[in-house]
């Protein structure tokens, strides 16, 4: 059995990047996303609370969504 495929078009291959070039870029638009970002990103710390209240109470008081 012999089966043809139809091809519309061709592929767009002037955009075309490897890995590397696609990590580079990805962290170029992540530094930019950092500059934009009104809310600071927070230096790594432990919260601990007594009761799942006192942590749902403080989840609330947090006015930068990042900490969560």
């Amino acid at each position: 059995m012999n089966e043809k495929v139809k091809t519309i078009g061709k592929r767009n291959r002037v955009g075309h990047s490897d890995a590397v070039d696609s990590h580079r870029r990805a962290l170029v638009l992540m530094r930019q996303f950092e500059k934009l970002n009104p809310n600071p990103k927070p230096r790594g710390f432990v919260f601990k609370a007594r009761t799942w209240d006192d942590y749902a109470t403080w989840r609330a008081s947090q006015k930068n969504p990042r900490l969560w």
